[in-house]
């Protein structure tokens, strides 16, 4: 009683001595219920500061033990919930993303078809410098350097490309539509 009186009235020495006797077992304990070092850990931590911001509502009836216990089961609870919670939700993302997904994916792929039966259209060297600079990730400056052209002839390249591409872009929205 007298470790719960001296941390009642704020006595760090006392509250670091309790910590020291008691993490290990409270870890012990909980590790043994959930299996989780991370969740035993966090409920050891947990435990004690709840111990110190809640210290002048200890009881002076019962044992610094038992009132630690307490908190920890009560903290292991509470995160056994949150946990739970979490899953649920993550679970439900997962099952209505799922759906979602399927119906965007086929979207996206015709979509894409699209896009790539245009490129395969455009003028041989066009086309070269849009998928050097789209799919190879080039600079205007490296494409020319490695085509032997100037940096001004692969921007307009580049903008007749982009052009030529923003023509499909109604056809795309209208087959979304369908």
């Amino acid at each position: 009683m007298n470790d719960v009186f001296s941390i009642k009235n704020g006595s760090i020495k006392a509250f670091e001595s309790a910590y020291h006797h008691w993490s290990g077992r409270i870890y012990t304990f909980i590790l043994k219920q959930c299996h989780s070092e991370e969740i035993a850990e966090e409920v050891v931590q947990l435990a004690f500061v709840r111990l110190w911001e809640k210290r002048e509502q200890l009881s002076l009836e019962h044992n610094l033990s038992t009132q630690l216990f307490r908190m920890s089961k009560t903290i292991f609870i509470d995160e056994l919930r949150k946990t739970a919670q979490s899953r649920k939700y993550q679970e439900r993302v997962q099952r209505s993303g799922a759906a979602s997904f399927t119906e965007n994916t086929l979207e996206h792929k015709e979509a894409l078809q699209i896009v790539y039966q245009a490129i395969e259209q455009m003028p041989p060297v066009r086309k070269q410098i849009f998928l050097m600079s789209r799919m190879e990730h080039l600079s205007y400056q490296e494409i020319a350097e490695k085509l032997g052209i100037s940096p001004k002839t692969v921007e307009n390249h580049m903008a007749l490309a982009l052009k030529y591409l923003r023509g499909f872009t109604p056809l795309m929205i209208v087959l979304h539509l369908l």
